[in-house]
């Protein structure tokens, strides 16, 4: 009887831990960031806390306007609706991929 409710209890304490596995993405805080796509300079990039984007005008290889978080990572969409890139936390930057041509995008402070 006490082997049973030690396996119960211990499968259920292994279930509950999993969840903590699964976390959200970790919290993206408005401000400004710096934009890398691809090979080329970073530019600055500024997100606010409403999921807006202002880019600087140096700015030409992304055209990113807004920004959301689904799940565990962060969702870029450009000025059409469409997808631009989705990142996830590496380190202490945010990386993905441009959806539209495959480079490489590295969100960092």
């Amino acid at each position: 009887m006490n082997k049973s409710r030690f396996l119960a209890l211990s499968f259920f304490l292994a279930l509950s831990g999993m969840g903590s596995a699964y976390a959200q993405a970790p919290a993206l805080a408005a401000g400004g960031y710096k934009l890398e796509v691809g090979a080329t300079t970073p530019c600055d990039l500024t997100l606010t806390a409403d999921g807006g984007v202002t880019q600087a005008s140096d700015c030409a290889t992304a055209h990113v306007t807004h920004w959301k978080v689904t799940g565990n990572s962060y969702v870029l969409y450009s000025a059409d609706g469409e997808v631009y890139a989705v990142l996830k936390a590496k380190g202490d930057n945010l990386e993905g991929v441009v959806f539209a041509d495959n480079r490489k995008l590295v969100l960092s402070h």
